[in-house]
């Protein structure tokens, strides 16, 4: 039976998220850096930014939608930690398919710095009993470019002792085309998508694609806004979905788990550029 927690809804929950930072370019609030704790256990919460806005306050990010109580703005997650799902919602197991299981993890910071345009955080992932199974040290800087703002993300993942760690998900568990895992940003409700990369265009030709940047220009409640996110140190795949639901992400384990061997960080960074548009989407 669904547990009742997992619905997501207000009286099943009683935690509310705290802000940990908000983000301001000049004089302008364009982001909030939230701690995730009014994310229900089976959504596994971590910190995440929401709302994320354009600078003449347009908002793109969305959290608990309907449809996936666990997308939440733009964050880390990862379905398989070691076994440990600090994605939220089921687990995809090869052969069974989406299945609950009490396997959902947790994100949570134990350190941070900050200056007017930077945040440093130490974060520990943490399996459905407190264990650490991994350790993150993100950094985000953030400014203005021309039409807009930009957030530079990065992440260097530690294994928490001696042993290697794997992180997947339902592609390298078996789903094909479904690699999600790593960057993940949930879109608000929006229409007129137009998702791209230098060399395709929509969602099929970008989906699973590996592209130096990946852009998304959609009509957002308050007008047209166009978010690129460029991946400045790998090449992992782009993840995309639009017609189901609007969000792009970058697949860190698109087809075979990922190792994080003691001592040697893993390292996954991103500059995402978020820009009022008053272009014509069919436009170049």
């Amino acid at each position: 039976m669904r547990p009742m927690e997992n619905t997501g809804t207000p009286w099943a929950h009683s935690a509310r998220d705290r802000v940990l930072t908000t983000v301001r370019v000049g004089a302008r609030q364009v982001a909030e850096v939230r701690d995730g704790a009014g994310t229900v256990v089976t959504s596994s919460p971590r910190p995440y930014l929401h709302p994320v806005r354009t600078l003449d306050g347009v908002t793109v990010s969305a959290h608990h939608p309907g449809d996936h109580d666990w997308h939440c703005g733009l964050g880390m997650a990862v379905p398989d930690v070691d076994g440990v799902n600090c994605w939220g919602g089921r687990t995809y197991v090869h052969g069974e398919g989406y299945v609950w299981r009490d396997d959902h993890g947790s994100v949570a910071v134990v350190g941070a710095e900050q200056r007017d345009d930077w945040l440093a955080q130490e974060l520990v992932w943490c399996g459905p009993s407190g264990q650490v199974v991994l350790r993150e040290d993100r950094f985000l800087r953030w400014g203005t470019v021309e039409g807009g703002w930009s957030l530079d993300w990065s992440s260097s993942f530690r294994a928490p002792g001696r042993r290697a760690v794997e992180l997947g998900g339902p592609g390298s568990n078996g789903r094909v085309g479904a690699g999600y895992g790593g960057l993940f940003w949930r879109f608000a409700p929006c229409t007129d998508v137009r998702v791209r990369t230098a060399d395709a265009v929509g969602e099929e030709a970008v989906h699973g694609s590996v592209a130096p940047w990946i852009e998304w220009a959609a009509r957002f409640d308050g007008g047209r806004a166009r978010v690129r996110i460029e991946a400045l140190d790998h090449a992992d795949p782009w993840f995309v979905r639009a017609a189901e639901y609007p969000a792009i992400g970058s697949a860190l384990a698109w087809r075979s788990p990922v190792v994080v061997r003691p001592g040697v960080p893993l390292v996954r960074s991103f500059r995402a550029t978020i820009t009022d548009d008053a272009t014509d989407p069919g436009g170049a």
